[in-house]
């Protein structure tokens, strides 16, 4: 795991809260708004998922970092034992 990958993760992290920042003060303005029945559910659908791939983006770092950890310990595991993994 290169240093470039932490501080893209970083970045992503940073990303992801200011997307949610941004989208649920977006959402308290459009659930002031009387759209209808049809643009009522449109909203909360978009509002919904929006929110849930805010969640599966974080999931994806952290299983990005949980990767980078891996590969780390088995590069110094290969390196420990003559640079082979048997």
């Amino acid at each position: 795991m290169r240093i470039a990958d932490v501080i893209a993760m970083a970045a992503l992290v940073v990303v992801i809260l200011v997307t949610l920042i941004i989208a649920a003060n977006l959402q308290n303005i459009a659930d002031d708004m009387d759209l209808g029945t049809e643009g009522n559910e449109t909203r909360t659908t978009l509002f919904n998922n929006t929110f849930t791939g805010l969640t599966l983006a974080s999931i994806g770092i952290i299983v990005s970092a949980a990767v980078g950890l891996i590969a780390v310990v088995l590069s110094t595991l290969g390196r420990a034992t003559g640079g082979t993994i048997s």
